[in-house]
């Protein structure tokens, strides 16, 4: 199978202009986003698997309406509830009807309870992270291990940063705002290749 792993674009934090923990795209971020469609015209994608927050699912939105697929919302895949972040703490968060409504092209993941929070419980430490990426991959990405399916993720920093080390142990590639970075796993999981494309990009590569 080809898992192609994307961090979300450009984010107004990332370039210091506010937002707060559920911050949108920059105008960079934005481009970025509307560029990785492109990178897709011939690969015939299975699902699109996307963190809940805003900035993540903004980056899918052109994919899934160049593919006309709905974007799978993964609570496992939202960024790190880091103790030293307590604006992640303290945000208002919407509950999973209010973030369908306002991105109707989103549905959530079949196994999530839709009354129950779809956020994590701050304070996280990384190695809780780390275990509810691993439980998203077992459940959801290892069932198409030893097919030809093509599955794309998007996600963050730190979701990403551990869905890349759980396809492929020690990988060092970085993590691209709306860099995707390809993994071909054979039926047992192992990682048979592993590379970052970023000419999408144009000038705005930036990890």
């Amino acid at each position: 199978m080809h898992l192609y792993v994307i961090r979300h674009s450009q984010s107004t934090m990332n370039v210091g202009k506010g937002g707060g923990a559920n911050c949108g795209l920059s105008d960079i971020g934005a481009w970025q986003a509307e560029q990785i469609p492109g990178f897709f015209d011939n690969i015939p994608i299975k699902a699109i698997f996307c963190s809940p927050l805003k900035r993540a699912v903004l980056t899918a939105t052109p994919l899934a309406n160049r593919k006309k697929m709905p974007i799978i919302l993964v609570p496992q895949m939202s960024e790190i509830f880091h103790g030293d972040w307590t604006d992640y703490r303290d945000y208002p968060w919407e509950d999973c009807q209010k973030v369908t409504s306002d991105f109707p092209n989103t549905e959530f993941l079949h196994s999530h309870d839709q009354s129950q929070p779809w956020w994590p419980v701050w304070p996280e430490t990384y190695g809780d992270v780390r275990a509810r990426v691993q439980i998203f991959f077992d459940a959801e990405i290892a069932p198409y291990l030893g097919t030809d399916e093509h599955i794309v993720v998007f996600g963050h920093g730190q979701s990403t940063a551990d869905l890349k080390q759980i396809a492929h142990p020690g990988c060092t590639i970085p993590v691209y705002n709306a860099g995707v970075v390809e993994y071909v796993l054979n039926e047992v999981g192992t990682c048979l290749s592993a590379k970052v494309h970023t000419d999408h990009l144009g000038p705005h590569v930036s990890d």
